[in-house]
C-alpha cells in the first residue's frame, strides 16, 4: 500500500501556493489544477498552464500528494508523492531532481515508526527545529506526528492535543470528526498576531483552525467565508464515488467477486477475489505484494505480478481498470485482466455492489425470557484516549471490518414450555441449530445461526462459543446469556465482546494466544498473542508490560480486530473463512509457511519453575479404543504458592495437546468444541499449596475437529503444553502411545465400528439424540447387539448408556422440546460397562473412563430417587480402586472424587450425605 492514503476528495491534493504576501492555494487533479486566492478563483485549467513552472514535474498527474519546501535563503523545492516514490522537483529552476523511495527522504527511512510509514493521511510543514534543521507533521488517524529530518521524532499526539506542545492550544476545539482521519491539511493566511492558521479538509467539509484560539468557521469548504474557496470549480467540490468494496461480473458462465481495499476504514491496500462457475466455487485469489497504483483525475490503474490462487493457477499476473467518477455520476465499471506469462488471459467486467468486501445473513433465535444484544455506547467506558466515541452494534463493529451482517428477519422466540432452566450441551446445540435454523444446509454458504440461551452443560462459566465443528464446519454460535448475568454484563461491553468474538469464530478466527495453533500455524502477535487489542484476545488474558488483565484492556481497547485479523476477513480465501468451508482453525489467517514443530509447542514464551505437568492413563489401546489422558499440573514447591487456572483440559483454553503420528505428522489436538469462558472479567482459578499440590483433568483425544487422531495402528507421541496465568509456559515430557494391531476378525470388526465419525463424536459428547448423528448410534447400537462380549464394547454400552441417563433437548416448531432421561436403559447400560470393565483390569474402559462411569451411574440411580444404590456405587468406586492398589496419593483423588459426587447428589435431592 503507497506511502499515502487514497482520499474521495476531488483532489489529489492541495498545498499552499508561494505568492508573494498573498495567500494561494494550488488544488491538483490528475494532470490539472485549480488555483484560488482569499477572494476568488485565480486560474482552473491544466496544471502546466497555472504553474508553468511544474511543466518538469514527471509525476504530476500521478501524484496523491504535494508538500512545498520553503525555506529562507534556499531554492524552493517540492515532494510530489505517489505509490512509495516520490520526486523531488525544484520550483525556481523548473527541473526535476529525482525520483526515489519516500524511505530516502532526510531520516524518514529510519526514524518514522512502523505507524506512520504507510496510509498517511496528510503531510503539513512544520518550523524549522533547533539549528535550522528542516521538520515536518504527519497526520494519521487520530495522531499527530513531527519530525525533525536530522534528529527524530519530536512528538506524537493526538490531533486535538495539537501537532506542537505549544501555541497550539487551539486544536483542542476541533469538532469530534475532524478529531481523526483527515484528508488534507493545508496552511491558511496568518492571523494578525502572527499566529499560525491552517486549513483542515475532511470530504467536502472543512474547518478554518487558528492554532491558538481555536476554529474560526467550520461547515462546506463554500460556506466557510473564503471566497475563494466557495469559487472552487464543480468537479472539485463534488466527492469522488469511492472504489473500496466488492464489485460482481461474469464472462460466460463464469462469475467474479472481486474486493477492493484501498480506501475507506484502515485500508489494507490487497485486491481479491473469488470465482466461480455457476454457483459452485472454483478458485481464489489475492495480491501479496505492495500494489502499483497509478491515480488520475478518472480511474486508477492497478497492475500486480505475482498472484496468489487458492488452487495455483498460472494466471499470475493483474491489471486492474477503476473508474474514479463523481458520486453524483451513473456507475462505471471495472475491467480486471487475468494473465500467465505464457500468454493465456481472461478478463471481467465488474459492475459495483457496495462498500463491503463480504455479505453474510445472521439468523438469531432465543429462548423466551433471554435477551439478544442490541447496542454499546462506547461514551460508558474509559477508552483510548482520543477514542471515537460512538454507539457500536454486532453489524457496525463488522462493518467497520468490511463485513456486512444481514439480519435474517427478526430475532425468533423459541418458547419454553417445560418451565425449565436447562443446560445446553454442544450435542444439544447443533442438534437445535440443524431443526430450527431455517437457513441451515450443510453446504459452505454466508449463512449462520446465533442462539442465545442460559449456560453451557460443557463449561459451566461460558460465556459463548462457536459449537459448530461436525460436519460442515462454523456456521453457528451460542451466548450464555445467565453467565454474563452473574458477571453483571448484560448490555455492556462484555456482552458485545462475547457476540463479536464468537463470530470472530465462526469466521474462521482463532484466539490471539492461540494463531500458531492453526494449520498452517501463523506467526503471534506481541507476547505471544496476548497484547493483542482484538477482539479475538481475551480482556483477562491481556498482557502488555505494565499494562494487564481487563482492566487495562479496555482502556486499550478501541473495539477492533488486528490487521492481520482484518486481511483474513477481508481477503481470505473463499473456503477459508465462507461458514460451511474449511474445518475450523484450518487456514485460518493469511500466513507465510508453517513454522518447525518446534515453534509450534514452543512458540518462544518462558518457562515456569514453579509449576510441572504430565500425561497420565494407558499407554496401551486396542484398534477403535478411545484414546483417554489424565493431565496432572503441580506445584514444584520453588516458587511457593502458585495460582492457576481451575480448567487445564483442552476443552478450556489454556493447554494444548501436540500429537505425533506414527508417519511423523503433527498435529493440534483440537476438541469439538473449545467453550470461550474469558470474556467475563476473571477467570476460575485455584491456588495450588502444600496440602493441595496439583489440579487433574481427563481429556478424550480419540476424535476432535480434525477427526480420528489414533485411526491406525502405531505408535504416537504425545505432548501438552501449558499456559500459565502470567504467560509463562508449562511442557509435559512426550508420552508415547501405542494403538494395537487387531488380533482377529471381531476385534477388527468392533475397531471399525468405533472409528468413524460419527461414532467419534459420540464418544466425545457421552451420547447424543442429534438426527444426524443417527448412523453412529446405529452403529454403537451394533457393537453392542453383535459383540456383546468384546472388551471395547464397553465404550458404546457407556455412550448410550450415559445419553439414555440425562435428558436431551431441542428445538422445533418454534419451541423447546424435551425428551426425558430413560432410567432403566442408562443403569442397565452402564452397569454392563462397569462390571465389564471391573473383571479385568486390562479389558474395557480405561482407569480414568471407568471412575467416571461409576459416578455418573450414581447420578443416574439419584435421578431415580434411590439414594442408598448411588452411596452403594460410590463406595465401590473406591473399593474397586483400593483393591487394585493404585498409589496411595490416587486413592486419596479418587476418595475426594467419590465425596464431591456424594454431596452434590445429596444437595439436589435435599438431604444430607451420610457421614
Amino acid at each position: 500500500m503507497g506511502f499515502m492514503r487514497y482520499k474521495t476528495t476531488g483532489y489529489n491534493w492541495v498545498q499552499a501556493y508561494p505568492a508573494g504576501g498573498e495567500w494561494r492555494l494550488l488544488f491538483g487533479r490528475g494532470g490539472e489544477g485549480a488555483l484560488v486566492s482569499e477572494q476568488r478563483l485565480v486560474s482552473w485549467e491544466h496544471m502546466n498552464a497555472i504553474v508553468p513552472k511544474l511543466n518538469g514535474v514527471t509525476r504530476l498527474a500521478h501524484s496523491d500528494c504535494a508538500l512545498l519546501l520553503s525555506r529562507p535563503g534556499e531554492s524552493l523545492q517540492g515532494l510530489f508523492f505517489w505509490g512509495d516514490s516520490v520526486e523531488r522537483y525544484d520550483w525556481e529552476q523548473g527541473r526535476s531532481l529525482g525520483e526515489a523511495p519516500w524511505t530516502t527522504l532526510g531520516n524518514w527511512g529510519t526514524a518514522l515508526p512502523a505507524g506512520y510509514r504507510s496510509q498517511i493521511d496528510a503531510l503539513l510543514p512544520a518550523p524549522d527545529g533547533a539549528g535550522g534543521t528542516r521538520q515536518t507533521y504527519f497526520f494519521k488517524g487520530g495522531r499527530v506526528l513531527t519530525l525533525n529530518w536530522s534528529t527524530g521524532v519530536v512528538r506524537e499526539a493526538l490531533i486535538s492535543e495539537g501537532p506542537d506542545a505549544s501555541g497550539a492550544a487551539g486544536w483542542a476545539a476541533l469538532p469530534q470528526d475532524f478529531r481523526e482521519n483527515l484528508d488534507h491539511v493545508a496552511a491558511y493566511k496568518t492571523a494578525p498576531d502572527g499566529t499560525r492558521q491552517s486549513l483542515l479538509i475532511k470530504g467536502t467539509q472543512g474547518v478554518l483552525l487558528n492554532w491558538k484560539t481555536g476554529v474560526l468557521a467550520s461547515g462546506a469548504l463554500d460556506r466557510l467565508g473564503v471566497p475563494g474557496l466557495a469559487a472552487l470549480p464543480e468537479p472539485y467540490r463534488t466527492p469522488i464515488r469511492p472504489v473500496t468494496g466488492r464489485w460482481t461480473g461474469a464472462n460466460g458462465n463464469q462469475r467474479i467477486e472481486l474486493r477492493v481495499d484501498l480506501e475507506g476504514e484502515r485500508p489494507l491496500g490487497v485486491i481479491s477475489g473469488d470465482l466461480f462457475t455457476g454457483d459452485t466455487w472454483t478458485d481464489s485469489f489475492r495480491t501479496t505484494a505492495e500494489l502499483t497504483v497509478i491515480p488520475s483525475s478518472n480511474r486508477f490503474l492497478l497492475h500486480q505480478p505475482g498472484l496468489s490462487w487458492a488452487n495455483n493457477s498460472p494466471l499470475t499476473n493483474l491489471t486492474l481498470t477503476l473508474p474514479r467518477l463523481a458520486v453524483n455520476s451513473g456507475s462505471g465499471n471495472s475491467v480486471i485482466i487475468f494473465d500467465a506469462p505464457g500468454g493465456a488471459q481472461t478478463y471481467f467486467s465488474c459492475n459495483y455492489v457496495g462498500p463491503a468486501l463480504r455479505s453474510v445473513e445472521l439468523e438469531t433465535d432465543a429462548i423466551a425470557g433471554e435477551t439478544v444484544f442490541q447496542s454499546y455506547d462506547t461514551s460508558r467506558h474509559q477508552g483510548p484516549r482520543g477514542y471515537r466515541n460512538r454507539v457500536v452494534t454486532v453489524a457496525s463493529a463488522y462493518a467497520e471490518a468490511g463485513i456486512e451482517l444481514k439480519n435474517a428477519g427478526q430475532v425468533n422466540t423459541v418458547a419454553n414450555t417445560s418451565g425449565a432452566d436447562l443446560q445446553w450441551s454442544i450435542a444439544e446445540l447443533h442438534a437445535a441449530m440443524t431443526a430450527n435454523f431455517s437457513l441451515h444446509r450443510d453446504v459452505e454458504q454466508w449463512k449462520i445461526w446465533a442462539f442465545v440461551t442460559s449456560r453451557s452443560s460443557d463449561v459451566y462459566d461460558a460465556a459463548g462459543i462457536m459449537f459448530d465443528a461436525t460436519g460442515s464446519h462454523r456456521q453457528g454460535m451460542a451466548i450464555f446469556n445467565h453467565n454474563l448475568r452473574d458477571n453483571n454484563s448484560i448490555g455492556g461491553a462484555v456482552e458485545m465482546f462475547a457476540y463479536v468474538h464468537e463470530l470472530g469464530h465462526v469466521f474462521n478466527l482463532l484466539h490471539s494466544w492461540q494463531k500458531h495453533l492453526g494449520t498452517p500455524p501463523a506467526p503471534l502477535g506481541s507476547n505471544n498473542g496476548y497484547a493483542d487489542l482484538s477482539w479475538m484476545n481475551y480482556p483477562s488474558y491481556y498482557a502488555n508490560g505494565a499494562r494487564a488483565e481487563a482492566g487495562h484492556f479496555w482502556q486499550d481497547f478501541p473495539l477492533s480486530f488486528t490487521d492481520d485479523e482484518l486481511r483474513h476477513l477481508r481477503h481470505g480465501f473463499y473456503r477459508h473463512i465462507v461458514p460451511g468451508g474449511s474445518d475450523f482453525a484450518a487456514n485460518s489467517a493469511l500466513v507465510n509457511p508453517a513454522p518447525s514443530p518446534e515453534a509450534l509447542v514452543l512458540p518462544g514464551a518462558p518457562e515456569d519453575p514453579g509449576l510441572t505437568l504430565s500425561l497420565g492413563g494407558k499407554q496401551y489401546f486396542g484398534y477403535g479404543e478411545p484414546v483417554m489422558a489424565e493431565l496432572r499440573l503441580s506445584r514444584t514447591g520453588v516458587t511457593g504458592d502458585v495460582t492457576v487456572a481451575a480448567a487445564i483440559g483442552p476443552k478450556a483454553e489454556r493447554t494444548t495437546i501436540v500429537i505425533t503420528d506414527p508417519y511423523g505428522r503433527i498435529r493440534a489436538f483440537r476438541p469439538i468444541a473449545r467453550s470461550c469462558s474469558g470474556h467475563g472479567p476473571q477467570e476460575r482459578t485455584v491456588t495450588l499449596t502444600e496440602a493441595n499440590p496439583a489440579v487433574y483433568e481427563t481429556a478424550y483425544l480419540g476424535y476432535g475437529s480434525d477427526g480420528l487422531y489414533f485411526a491406525e495402528p502405531g505408535t504416537y507421541q504425545v505432548t501438552a503444553v501449558h499456559t500459565g496465568l502470567d504467560g509463562a509456559r508449562t511442557v509435559s515430557p512426550t508420552r508415547t502411545i501405542r494403538v494395537r494391531t487387531p488380533l482377529d476378525r471381531a476385534d477388527q470388526e468392533v475397531g471399525e465400528l468405533l472409528t468413524g465419525d460419527d461414532q467419534g463424536t459420540l464418544l466425545a459428547f457421552l451420547g447424543s439424540d442429534a438426527p444426524h448423528l443417527t448412523s453412529g448410534n446405529d452403529a454403537l447400537q451394533e457393537v453392542i447387539e453383535r459383540h456383546g462380549d468384546h472388551p471395547l464394547t464397553a465404550y458404546a454400552r457407556l455412550a448410550r448408556g450415559a445419553n439414555a441417563g440425562r435428558h436431551f433437548q431441542t428445538i422445533g416448531d418454534g419451541r423447546l422440546q424435551v425428551r426425558q432421561p430413560d432410567i432403566a436403559e442408562s443403569v442397565t447400560q452402564l452397569t454392563e460397562a462397569i462390571t465389564t470393565s471391573s473383571a479385568d483390569p486390562d479389558t474395557g474402559l480405561d482407569n480414568l473412563t471407568l471412575n467416571a462411569a461409576f459416578r455418573r451411574l450414581a447420578t443416574v440411580h439419584a435421578k431415580a430417587g434411590d439414594l442408598e444404590r448411588a452411596d452403594a456405587t460410590l463406595d465401590s468406586l473406591v473399593t474397586h480402586f483400593h483393591d487394585q492398589g493404585v498409589p496411595a496419593h490416587v486413592e486419596q483423588r479418587i476418595q475426594e472424587q467419590a465425596d464431591t459426587a456424594r454431596a452434590r447428589i445429596h444437595e439436589a435431592a435435599g438431604e444430607q450425605p451420610a457421614s
